[in-house]
């Protein structure tokens, strides 16, 4: 990006592309000033690499095959039910003091980040009501690194004192210390981002996935949104787009020269015919998308930072795919994993901010993991989220991730894994071990698998898996087909299994005091005629009665589902008595008749309950949508705890997740005649099989071991 007024540009041919002058009436010292301006280098790059390197031409055309077919597979599933968190660097290059800016303004940056690429900006609510309906959580997240090269403790801030006064826009000094900047770590683990001065008052530029330097620049008087820091560009969204353009978004008017010919290959984002400078007034109307016209609120486009503030559904399933294909390096990157010397350890994620930590200190409940996973088709590489398992599939697999943080050799385990009926109320080993019958089998063992994983490292092991059927379970209600998975790293012999802590019948405890102990919990709710509708099982696996109560809470860092309608308990018969022979308490709850209730406040629960040893009832949970606004894309969620009533510990839980889908009425679409592959615009072609997709994709990140029932 770079500071300045509008002006008008020059139409561009995508392969022989006229490039716009480089600003020279700009204050380098305060680059908020001057007349002109052309926000962003990155697509005036990516001109000069199509025109000059043929095998760059080939990496973005493969690349944007890949998100095609990637889109094409899964893009219909909607929002992811996890969260991908990218360990960042960030490399701060200075000549002035000035230019060394403060740990508090990368921090700021950090922040900025998070919040606008979980659309938990404070401006959120300014998206017109036109384009509400796609605006959507991206569900990434960014963390400064704590594990830098050869192991290294780091703060994720490198510092280099430089006898450089500055670069240009073409310039790629920064990027190494021979070029007075400073070399990037490992580009496939890391989201490299260099802080410099730009003297021609470029802003920023991001890289396509593909380009030969990988990584963000950025002027330092527009990093963050805290410290020195030029207007407009104040509140970090310089770095926000081209972080996008790292993820391999487009700007979303297509570059195409004002022609209305070009596109982002983003459908949500409406055919516009330029850019837009500071902060326009809704609507702009441009290449026949009345009567809304441009969405130039979107991160993507060219506005003030305070005129941006939404990524759409269709950004969203665009980056998710690049982070599937041409990014995985970073689904399991090590950055986020402090040091353990040389120490091996296996280990694998209970939370998105688990860093392996015994215990783990996470705000998050412990039944949240995705390190294990289940898809109905055998496809858990290409596509590392959650879906509710299927009886009958015959491809159902359940795929856990492995990882070591060590920093040098190997280290080798054997992965068990097991399933529940899920339940609130868990305990270890029963049910998991097969032996609770009543009134269905209620766990077992899916299977067992070796494991050998080198430091810093990580392997995916496939399961193969036959849900049970759920017709077993019809007194339990609504949503008998959902289970629960828990898989256990063992590296040591029996009794302890190489737990730092002994095991016990406590199952939260025993995941969150080891972290080679994971337990996924989640239930994504399907749609039904009357609201949507699933249950939890109250349950007392233990050997000893105990009261419990059952706690409704939003998560952390989630929208609620109180936020988007109602939640209505449905107890069975067995669970009302069981509730009213202990007292009949409950709080945040209303009663609506027919022996159901309703969530009315947002410290809700039901209880005390009091359990016999293998006394348990079911609570269906009916989610009722009643909030009248679009609110986008993304999830809106609620955990179900099931607590000790006399001491509030955590017995278990579990999440409920409704997927928002994009809501497009109204919205011009953006269907242009022509598609860009990557490189240009080209006529629609059909894509190719998901089958090569796969090929390249094993590749990548995590590799891929099949195993076999024991």
């Amino acid at each position: 990006m770079s500071f300045a007024d509008p002006i008008r540009r020059n139409p561009r041919i995508p392969l022989d592309p006229r490039f716009p002058a480089v600003p020279t009436d700009l204050d380098p010292q305060d680059p908020g000033k001057g007349r002109r301006r052309n926000r962003c280098g990155t697509m005036e790059e990516h001109r000069q690499l199509v025109r000059l390197d043929p095998e760059y031409r080939w990496r973005r055309e493969q690349i944007e095959k890949d998100v095609q077919q990637w889109i094409a597979a899964f893009g219909e599933e909607g929002s992811r039910t996890g969260i991908i968190r990218i360990p960042v660097v960030v490399h701060v290059i200075w000549h002035t003091a000035a230019e060394n800016i403060s740990d508090a303004q990368i921090h700021s940056q950090i922040d900025v980040l998070n919040a606008d690429f979980r659309r938990l900006n404070a401006d959120a609510g300014s998206v017109p009501s036109a384009f509400a309906g796609v605006a959507a959580d991206a569900r990434i997240e960014f963390a400064l690194a704590v594990r830098g090269p050869g192991c290294a403790v780091t703060t994720g801030i490198t510092r280099t004192e430089t006898s450089v006064t500055g670069w240009t826009r073409n310039q790629t000094g920064m990027l190494s210390a021979a070029g007075g900047g400073h070399d990037p770590w490992d580009v496939t683990r890391y989201l490299n981002v260099w802080v410099c001065n730009y003297t021609d008052g470029l802003l920023g530029k991001g890289s396509f996935p593909g380009m030969p330097n990988q990584g963000v620049r950025c002027h330092y008087r527009a990093f963050g949104s805290t410290g020195t820091l030029s207007a407009p560009y104040d509140l970090g969204r310089t770095m926000v787009h081209e972080v996008g353009h790292y993820l391999n978004l487009n700007h979303i008017w297509g570059d195409d020269g004002s022609l209305c010919t070009g596109t982002d290959n983003v459908a949500d984002t409406p055919n516009q015919a330029d850019e837009h400078y500071g902060t326009p007034a809704f609507p702009q109307v441009s290449c026949s998308n009345g009567p809304d016209g441009d969405m130039f609120m979107n991160y993507m486009d060219y506005t003030d930072d305070a005129g941006m503030f939404m990524f759409t559904a269709g950004q969203s399933e665009r980056m998710d795919a690049t982070l599937h294909t041409a990014r995985t390096g970073l689904l399991a990157s090590d950055g986020l994993v402090p040091s353990s010397g040389a120490v091996n350890d296996l280990w694998a994620k209970d939370t998105s901010d688990d860093d392996g930590a015994e215990p783990n200190p996470s705000g998050q409940p412990m039944w949240v993991s995705d390190d294990i996973w289940v898809r109905n088709d055998n496809n858990g590489i290409a596509n590392q989220d959650h879906q509710n398992p299927e009886h009958g599939s015959g491809t159902t697999s359940v795929y856990v991730r492995v990882r070591n943080r060590g920093c040098s050799g190997t280290s080798s385990g054997t992965v068990r894994l097991y399933w529940a009926k899920a339940s609130t109320g868990l305990a270890w080993p029963a049910p998991w071990d097969g032996s609770v019958t009543s009134p269905a089998l209620m766990g077992g063992e899916i299977g067992s698998a070796a494991v050998s994983v080198s430091a810093g490292d990580d392997e995916i092991l496939a399961f193969p898996w036959s849900p049970p059927d759920p017709a077993d379970y019809a007194s339990f209600g609504a949503d008998r087909g959902h289970f629960c998975l828990l898989a256990r790293i063992e590296t040591g012999p029996a009794p302890d299994f190489g737990m730092t802590s002994p095991e016990t019948g406590n199952l939260y405890a025993n995941v969150q005091q080891n972290n080679n102990i994971v337990w996924k919990n989640i239930t994504v709710v399907d749609e039904d005629t009357d609201g949507r509708v699933s249950a939890a099982i109250v349950a007392n696996y233990g050997r000893e009665a105990t009261k419990v109560h059952v706690v409704f809470r939003a998560p952390r860092r989630e929208r609620s589902m109180l936020d988007w309608g109602e939640v209505w308990l449905e107890p069975t018969n067995e669970l009302r008595e069981l509730w009213k022979a202990s007292g009949g308490e409950s709080q945040g709850l209303e009663e609506i008749g027919d022996g159901r209730f309703r969530i009315a406040g947002r410290k809700a629960s039901l209880g005390p309950i009091a359990l016999e040893p293998g006394q348990l009832g079911a609570l269906g949970l009916r989610f009722v949508p009643t909030h009248r606004e679009r609110l986008g894309a993304g999830i809106v969620a609620l955990d179900v705890w099931q607590l000790q009533a006399d001491r509030g510990e955590p017995v278990g839980g579990q999440r409920f997740v409704v997927k928002l889908r994009a809501d497009r009425r109204g919205l011009v679409l953006d269907q242009p005649k022509v598609r860009h592959d990557g490189i240009g615009w080209i006529r629609p072609r059909s894509a190719n099989r998901l089958g090569s997709l796969m090929g390249r994709v094993l590749g990548g990140g995590g590799r891929i071991r099949g195993t076999t029932r024991t």
